[in-house]
């Protein structure tokens, strides 16, 4: 188990494209998840999990280990692509813009955007064999 928790989750390292787009599905249905949440319970933005009690308190002890997880792998994979883990910090940062009535999420478009990058982009021809 350790290792393949290694393997997949270590932040040094390479993860190659089709090791990414095997665990699309999974983020894709979490950010969608997310964003139907954040529309449903938000405020201004974002979820403020302290409003919901234990209930608030389950939730982010669960969604934690999703976005290390998420963290990790998409940084292994912009290291295998040749792109900037540093790009992660907009994802991180919680970036809030209010336009009128509503707030645009930076963090959210963020982490979508990486994502995307991360599935679509080629590997690099440096990185070794996995």
């Amino acid at each position: 188990m350790g290792a393949w928790f290694e393997h997949h989750f270590a932040w040094h390292g390479y993860t190659s494209r089709n090791e990414y787009r095997r665990w699309l599905p999974l983020i894709v249905a979490i950010n969608m998840a997310l964003l139907w949440a954040v529309h449903q319970f938000g405020a201004r933005g974002m979820i403020n999990f302290s409003d919901f009690g234990w209930v608030g308190t389950l939730s982010f002890v669960a969604l934690l280990p999703y976005f290390i997880g998420w963290l990790l792998l998409t940084g292994r994979r912009l290291r295998s692509a040749g792109i900037s883990r540093s790009w992660l910090i907009f994802a991180v940062l919680t970036i809030n813009i209010p336009i009128g009535n509503f707030y645009v999420n930076i963090s959210m478009i963020a982490s979508c955007l990486l994502t995307a990058v991360a599935a679509l982009a080629r590997d690099q021809d440096t990185v070794p064999a996995v």
